[in-house]
């Protein structure tokens, strides 16, 4: 079912204009102020209604964190939309939102998608290059910096049960780094990428006692973070 800017002009005429008819003195400024917000927020919902999962077929589902709808911050087309529910599907690949007084969700384009806030986490739609070995997905931006940016990707495969099926998550960092993905873990993974700050970075991790097993996220960006430093140190030698 795909909801357009017509069929939604439509809807607002006719309620503008029955407003106006049954009360024409003091209706006029809520519905222009009506008529404005919805205008504004529109676009962002049109688009394919969301095919749920059927809960009887499934042990689990793939959505981020739960499939319950949370607070949002999304831009799309280049236009900003806080306040938004949101939901992820790392299955599908699929940003859903859910329609203001509506019991549906809207699948929003991927490829409009600039950003999206969520969890407090920060969602990027990346494309990375077919050599790259990597899919077009969702991608949580752990830190941006000049020359290296760090990336976590959730991902999920689906297996069948004996009467029902199964989603099995899969979570891999990437370091971005000269416009290359390499597959991250822990400091040995650092050593091959810079080999030449082997003992720099040895010696960090040990005296800020990284954890790559119990805080994998906060170990790998506070080593990105040290490692862009050691680059930005060198650019100006």
């Amino acid at each position: 079912m795909q909801i357009n800017s017509s069929q939604i002009k439509s809807y607002l005429l006719f309620l503008y204009l029955t407003a106006v008819r049954f009360s024409p003195v003091h209706a006029q400024d809520p519905v222009d102020n009506y008529l404005h917000q919805v205008e504004y927020y529109a676009e962002i919902y049109n688009g394919r209604l969301e095919m749920t999962y059927n809960r009887l077929h499934y042990e689990n589902l793939p959505y981020y964190m739960n499939d319950d709808y949370a607070e949002a911050t999304v831009i799309y087309r280049n236009n900003y939309y806080p306040n938004q529910k949101a939901r992820l599907d790392l299955f599908k690949e699929q940003l859903i939102v859910l329609v203001p007084k509506k019991q549906y969700g809207i699948i929003l384009d991927s490829r409009d998608v600039s950003q999206v806030d969520i969890h407090n986490k920060t969602f990027v739609w990346l494309v990375p290059s077919k050599g790259s070995g990597l899919k077009d997905g969702y991608y949580i931006q752990l830190l941006t910096g000049n020359r290296l940016q760090l990336f976590c990707k959730e991902s999920y495969t689906v297996q069948p049960q004996e009467t029902t099926y199964r989603f099995y998550p899969k979570i891999q960092h990437y370091l971005l780094y000269s416009d290359y993905f390499y597959p991250v873990k822990n400091k040995t993974s650092f050593f091959k990428i810079f080999p030449q700050y082997k003992k720099q970075i040895n010696k960090f991790s040990r005296d800020r006692k990284l954890n790559f097993k119990q805080d994998k996220d906060k170990s790998l960006t506070s080593l990105t973070e040290y490692c862009e430093g050691l680059l930005n140190l060198e650019d100006k030698q």
